[in-house]
């Protein structure tokens, strides 16, 4: 599992409310996403072994099962548990405003909520217990659903799973980046170039080697 260095937020998580669309999704998030009920009788996963920032285990479990839905294993790709997707995930969500990790928690609880679950789509089961066809079922509900809490929702998701995919340099050679410029370091003497294989730009900003995609 790759430990990342930290990432910008991305834009679609930095707006103080992400999925709250009026009375109606405030209420919906609120009561879909509130409390024990939510994620009763939820599947269970492995916790990063240096715990997690925002979202509680029931949330992360939620938050990994939709990442493994969203970004499937593919020749020459990291995998979701290679890259360790949901746990920078968690990481990109400290980074926002507390009102955002709250709704992002209640958006993890409503995603989860068995009985939200059949007022919306008919589904009985929390997302966690269905098997993965059912899994995209309820993924592409929600994408295109007429709620705009539901789709707003799903777009924050899919926001955050892919950020914390992507962040990975592990992932930058399947998608042809090279990554991000490096830094100089001052050493003993000179210099000292921290930029791994990234190019070395000379003190004008050239870059020697590879260009920069």
């Amino acid at each position: 599992m790759d430990v990342p260095h930290p990432q910008p937020v991305p834009a679609g998580l930095s707006r103080r409310s992400l999925v709250k669309r009026g009375l109606l999704g405030g209420a919906l998030l609120a009561a879909g996403g509130a409390g024990f009920l939510a994620f009763r009788g939820g599947a269970a996963v492995t916790l990063p072994p240096d715990g997690l920032l925002v979202f509680t285990p029931a949330q992360f479990a939620v938050l990994d099962a939709v990442a493994r839905r969203m970004v499937r294993p593919r020749p020459g790709w990291p995998t979701v548990d290679e890259v360790g997707a949901a746990r920078a995930a968690d990481r990109i969500a400290a980074r926002v405003e507390p009102s955002a990790q709250k709704e992002l928690r209640q958006l993890l609880g409503l995603f989860e909520n068995g009985l939200a679950g059949f007022v919306l789509g008919g589904r009985t089961r929390p997302f966690t217990r269905l098997q993965g066809r059912e899994q995209d079922a309820v993924l592409a509900d929600w994408r295109d659903s007429r709620l705009a809490v539901l789709r707003t929702g799903y777009a924050a998701l899919r926001t955050l799973v892919l950020a914390g995919y992507y962040q990975s340099p592990s992932v930058w050679p399947a998608v042809g980046y090279a990554g991000p410029p490096g830094i100089f370091q001052d050493g003993p003497s000179q210099p000292e170039w921290r930029g791994g294989d990234t190019p070395r730009p000379d003190g004008n900003g050239v870059w020697h080697g590879e260009a920069l995609p």
